[in-house]
């Protein structure tokens, strides 16, 4: 059985080739911010994603995409408000975004909400 921290390691690299599968092209990864951390920064033609991964080993708890709260969110938007002052992006570029990643089944069931904030 894989510890906490190797499971979310293999759901990254995982979330990492799907994204590159995608056409998204990796800027960061684990940018640390006072907030936390981003775990996944991309880019799509002009658009710029903030990636939030999410990994379950099994479905005891409920899908990967359901795990994440209010208060995250709300951090992730600082975050990325952050990291766009700094790298001079304009906001309407931004999208906060969530991958989940479940392991319970023979192949890993992978789902994507590109914007997870109005």
């Amino acid at each position: 059985m894989l510890s906490k921290q190797a499971l979310g390691r293999q759901g990254e690299d995982l979330a990492l080739n799907y994204l590159k599968k995608s056409g998204f092209r990796i800027l960061d990864r684990n940018f640390r911010t006072r907030w936390g951390e981003i775990d996944i920064i991309a880019k799509k033609e002009k658009e710029y994603y903030f990636v939030e991964v999410k990994t379950r080993s099994d479905s005891k708890y409920g899908d990967p995409i359901e795990s994440l709260p209010f208060y995250r969110i709300e951090r992730l938007k600082k975050m990325t408000l952050a990291y766009a002052s700094r790298h001079k992006i304009l906001e309407k570029y931004l999208h906060v975004s969530l991958l989940g990643i479940d392991f319970s089944a023979m192949e890993p069931k992978i789902t994507f909400l590109l914007d997870i904030v109005e």
